[in-house]
């Protein structure tokens, strides 16, 4: 079983997000170290929680940093570029670090009316998606040399091309007619064998110790539905549960139930039950942690299991 590690550039109260971003490559030479599958970075824009916004430039400085890791992207958000612009971005990649680039194409429009505003999309999330089918055929059509236009650098072979999807029919369907794979994210994506399977995954020596690992980009999450805002991540010992509402507080429980996160044994068993259940074939660990010192050691320990 294959393990891989997404990195969305969170950033952590009194961290700047230069720092966050420096950490992201310093993880994704650690996560070489450790034997890691891949290293995928994301994109957002105008969040205050997450520094992550050009995954191109950011996959670059991980590309550079390492030598043998594949690198990318989980993803590229096609809705905020035009067909061509993403084409370049991942065929520069692959120019730059041939053979080991994997380029995830997300369909996420900008995360509020005022980010889609700048991004040049309407205002509406769901016209600010557009034709995102037609969107991602043309990306593909860029690559495989097949456009109208003739994309600089050409490359030959592509990258690799994943669809990221919470596993709607529709996205499966159209992952299948390009010839192109798939990363699931999700509570429950159903059976797609040997898709790559995301889940915040947090390890430690005790399951307590886990869950502290986990709350605090869920705490973000959650909260950001309360205000708009996803903020910087915050240790653990500022978050009080005591002050959520009775909708925050399942919320948050959602979340946890959702996670996977305890001891070594515990989270092999988790997982070992998502593979059989969803015939993955390789599982991304998502999920950023304000603690630096437990997410390393999270990525150690899960490195560390046997299959």
């Amino acid at each position: 079983m294959r393990l891989s590690l997404l990195d969305r550039a969170n950033t952590v109260a009194g961290v700047s997000d230069a720092e966050a971003l420096r950490r992201v490559v310093a993880r994704a030479r650690r996560a070489e170290e450790l034997g890691y599958h891949r290293f995928l970075v994301a994109e957002h824009h105008g969040v205050p929680g997450i520094a992550g916004s050009a995954p191109g430039v950011l996959a670059a400085a991980v590309g550079q940093a390492t030598t043998g890791i594949r690198v990318g992207t989980a993803g590229i958000m096609v809705p905020d570029h035009a067909p061509l612009i993403v084409a370049e971005q991942a065929a520069v990649l692959e120019s730059l670090f041939p053979g080991r680039v994997d380029i995830g194409l997300g369909t996420s429009a900008g995360f509020t009316g005022a980010v889609r505003r700048a991004l040049g999309q309407p205002e509406d999330v769901n016209d600010a998606r557009g034709d995102y089918r037609a969107d991602i055929d043309e990306v593909l059509a860029y690559l495989r040399g097949e456009a109208e236009v003739t994309m600089r650098p050409a490359v030959d072979p592509p990258p690799a091309v994943y669809l990221l999807t919470g596993g709607s029919p529709q996205s499966l369907a159209m992952a299948r007619e390009q010839g192109i794979g798939v990363i699931l994210g999700g509570p429950d994506p159903g059976r797609v064998d040997g898709a790559v399977i995301s889940r915040q995954v947090g390890v430690a020596p005790t399951w307590d110790e886990a869950r502290d690992l986990v709350l605090p980009e869920i705490w973000a999450q959650v909260m950001s539905r309360s205000t708009g805002r996803f903020e910087p991540l915050r240790p653990v010992g500022e978050l009080d549960e005591a002050m959520l509402t009775a909708q925050q507080r399942r919320r948050i429980d959602r979340g946890l139930s959702a996670a996977v996160y305890g001891t070594v044994e515990e989270v092999t068993t988790t997982l070992r039950r998502t593979v059989e259940a969803t015939g993955a074939g390789e599982i991304l660990v998502t999920g950023g942690a304000s603690d630096d010192a437990g997410q390393r050691r999270s990525d150690g320990m899960l490195a560390g299991i046997t299959w």
